[in-house]
Parts: structure tokens; sequence; C-alpha cells
């Protein structure tokens, strides 16, 4: 009884639950913040993302005529929304909390990963929207091509943290492996598949030149056009969630080191890198253009596809 009542508060409060709304929606408006100051604007508070959500829920709902399907217009948002919390539970933090896996939760992370874009997908394509239908094409174009980057890069960290007894698909394990032996990022086997790691998060997270199936200047926000009030927030909420999944995965995956043996310095460590990578994110997405989906298609399966597999085959072979 202690154990789910514990597993209850991780869920709802720490380090899933409102712990991971707040930190997204901060890291979200963080990045806000650095893209506007690197290209010379101000920017807005970093209170701006957290403000939006709690507008849209004082907003009414509405449900377009043409929707071809009202009721999965209507929960398509949750799904993404339901896979980014469960990811965020199962995830460990270094020093400060285990996570909630099993012995296979890689393999559950691979599904977990995939729901934002598959609520992308629903809730535009049952729109009944033009510009939606367009996004909806892009997004399961760009899916695929970054998807297997991401499985590669998986499997790679798994057979590496395995030390030659076969692939390990614990994330906790992986994580003591490395506080053990050092972090794979100081690996040169490893490098390529941090970067290809890097251009997936850039790929799933939408930042240019990966900025296709939302372009407002292109899409008009593509499948969200239609959305308005709580389901508007609920995409707002999954999008943060998802930065900050992404981000504990690559430093799960590459550098989990501890800061020391207190759990107060651990998670101040594991927030301060969070920032820093949203910075570079944010460096990234202030200083590209966006890619045709053709282009972005064809980057995805050669650069960080090759990357991966050579990082794959270093491992299996040195």
């Amino acid at each position: 009884m202690i154990t789910l009542s514990a597993s209850i508060l991780a869920y709802l409060f720490f380090p899933g639950g409102m712990f991971a709304i707040i930190f997204g929606l901060l890291l979200l408006g963080m990045e806000r913040i650095a893209v506007a100051r690197f290209q010379g604007r101000i920017g807005p508070p970093i209170f701006q993302n957290l403000f939006d959500v709690i507008k849209l829920r004082t907003k009414e709902f509405l449900v377009p005529e043409d929707a071809t399907n009202r009721l999965m217009f209507i929960i398509a948002p949750f799904f993404g929304f339901g896979g980014m919390m469960t990811a965020i539970f199962i995830l460990p933090v270094s020093g400060v909390y285990d996570g909630a896996g099993a012995s296979s939760d890689l393999v559950v992370l691979i599904y977990l990963m995939a729901l934002p874009a598959v609520s992308h997908i629903f809730g535009g394509s049952s729109s009944g929207s033009t510009y939606a239908a367009i996004a909806v094409s892009r997004e399961a174009i760009l899916m695929f091509a970054y998807e297997i980057t991401f499985v590669i890069v998986l499997f790679t960290v798994a057979l590496q943290a395995g030390a030659g007894d076969g692939a390990l698909f614990s994330l906790k394990g992986i994580v003591d492996y490395q506080v053990r032996n050092g972090s794979f990022v100081h690996d040169l086997k490893m490098i390529p598949a941090f970067v290809a790691f890097v251009i997936f998060m850039l790929a799933t997270l939408e930042v240019p030149p990966f900025h296709i199936a939302e372009n407002d200047g292109d899409v008009m926000k593509g499948y969200y056009m239609e959305y308005s009030g709580m389901p508007l927030a609920v995409f707002e909420l999954t999008h943060a969630l998802k930065l900050l999944v992404l981000i504990t995965v690559l430093q799960i995956f590459f550098m989990p080191g501890l800061a020391g043996g207190s759990i107060v310095v651990n998670l101040l460590w594991y927030m301060m890198k969070s920032a820093a990578i949203v910075i570079g994110i944010a460096l990234v997405h202030a200083s590209m253009p966006s890619f045709r989906v053709d282009q972005a298609f064809k980057f995805l399966m050669i650069v960080p596809v090759f990357l991966a597999l050579l990082s794959l085959g270093l491992v299996l072979f040195l």
C-alpha cells in the first residue's frame, strides 16, 4: 500500500504531475525568451505559457461543423498528454528518482514517445480543415523518418550499457551503468548517436529547420487551427511535457552524472542541465530557416540515421 501511495504521489506531483507541467512550461518560456534575445527581441515573460494555459481553460471550446469525427476531435489531445505524463513518471533522474519502469521500459518508451504525434494526426484529420490535413500528411512523413533514428539510438544505448552481455532495456540500469563507468557523451563511440538523438529531438519538437507541420506562415498552425479552449490548452501542456521528457531522455542516455549525494543538489543539477539544453535548442531555433517537407525527409533519412548506425556498428564491433 505504501508503494502504491508513493507511486500515485510521484505520478501526480513529483517528479511527474504538477512539477513536470510547471517546469516544462517554464522551459518553454525560457526557450521563447532565448530565441527572442538571439534575434534581437525582448520576448514574452517566462511565465507566458502558464498564463496562456490558464486563460485557455476559461475559453469556450468549439467543434467545427465540418469535423469528420467529433468524438475523435475532442479526445485526440488527451492521447499525447497521457503518454507524456506516463513517460515522465517512468523516467529516472540521477540521485533524485529511480523511475517507475520495469526491466523493459525502453520498449515502452518507444510507444509513449509516438503518442503526441499520433494525437496531432488524429485531431487534425478529424477536424475537417484543409490546412490541418496538409499538416497531418507532413507530420506522418516526418514521424516515419525521425522514429527510425530514435529506435536505432535507443538500441545502441541499450547495447553499450549491456557491456557485452546483451542489450540492457532498463532506464535505471542505463543510468546506473554510466554513474559507475562514465557518461556516454564522453565515449567516442557514442558521439555520433548523441548527435543523431539531438537531431531527432529537434525534429520531433518541430524546431526549425523542422518547423513544417505547424508553420504559421504556411499552414496556419496546421492541426491546431480548429482547436480552442481546454483541448488547445492540453496540446500546449503536452508540448511542454514532451520537451521535458526529451531533455530527460537525453540526460539518461548520455549524461546522467551526479552532482553530489543530496537529492536537492542533484535535482538542481538536473534542472540546470535541462536549462542549458533548452538554450542550445533556442540557438538552433533562432538561427535556422525551415526545410521543405521533402528536404526534411531526405535529411532525416540520411544524416541522423547514418550517425546512429555508425555508433551502433562501433558498439557492436569494437
